[in-house]
């Protein structure tokens, strides 16, 4: 019986997750399908009952869904729990599973391209959504000294920090609004890193002057759609270092892979797939 996989978001014509698994199903023969599930937020809670009804093997978690979607879970990893939201959902035998693989495939992608080492650094993070949440955790984690969180409504940066806060006790953390990104670009900052989905598709920029960065700063955006958003470009064109969301979408979507098959799947060929898809869109 052909086991179903799937992602759940709304809206999903920007997303690449279906070539994706895809590529790694059809590299590995193994008897699976990975569909996507747009729905709409009032069909939310009934979408998640028919899964279970129709014992849908695994999916993962985008926009909007990454914390509204935790309530009708049935158990959530304790990592998940500490970084306060989900990207994977396993059906283990009737129970959903929530698991958070965002912030390791964030870390590891930012690693593998840019050599960026977070042990002591100062952060600047745009965003306090579900994936800034694992953004963050993972950046703390990994040893980040500061970092200062940016948001449109700053009460939600604020709840993030004191989130945070209570796992990583010694962190310096800090919220404030967007309107103060460049007078915060101008203090030392190691990483500048977009966790929200301005820029997606083309559309849209946030407003930040890059002039006032140090030039070893490295300029993160976890959008990947297109590949190099404006806010990348502006980046560049201040020879700064740049960090695109590709490779974070590919890590992720393999330790997902990997959680529902318990197979690791090749995470070359799931790059060539995103890539490709990346140009077909344009």
């Amino acid at each position: 019986m052909t086991l179903v996989l799937g992602i759940v978001g709304h809206p999903l014509d920007h997303s690449v997750s279906v070539p994706m698994h895809m590529s790694a199903i059809f590299t590995l023969g193994i008897d699976y399908v990975y569909l996507s599930f747009d729905i709409l937020p009032e069909n939310l809670p009934h979408a998640i009952g028919q899964f279970k009804k129709e014992n849908i093997k695994g999916f993962n978690v985008t926009i909007p869904y990454k914390e509204t979607i935790m309530p009708y879970l049935d158990d959530i990893d304790e990592r998940a729990s500490r970084i306060g939201a989900v990207n994977t959902i396993d059906n283990e035998n009737g129970r959903l599973k929530g698991y958070n693989t965002d912030g390791t495939g964030y870390l590891t992608s930012l690693r593998e391209q840019t050599g960026f080492d977070p042990r002591g650094k100062r952060v600047l993070m745009i965003g306090a959504g579900g994936a800034a949440h694992a953004v963050a955790y993972a950046l703390l984690e990994a040893g980040a000294r500061h970092i200062t969180i940016a948001n449109r409504t700053r009460e939600h940066a604020e709840v993030l920090c004191r989130h945070l806060g209570v796992y990583f006790p010694s962190a310096s953390l800090q919220s404030t609004g967007m309107d103060t990104l460049d007078s915060e670009g101008r203090t030392q900052t190691d990483l500048v890193v977009n966790t929200t989905s301005i820029g997606m598709k083309g559309a849209g920029d946030i407003a930040m002057d890059f002039t006032g960065l140090d030039r070893h700063t490295v300029v993160s955006d976890i959008v990947y759609n297109p590949l190099e958003t404006q806010f990348l470009k502006r980046a560049l064109r201040a020879g700064l270092a740049i960090h695109d969301g590709a490779g974070m979408l590919v890590h992720q979507g393999a330790e997902s892979f990997r959680l529902w098959t318990g197979i690791r799947p090749p995470v070359d060929v799931m790059r060539q797939a995103v890539l490709r898809a990346l140009q077909e869109h344009h």
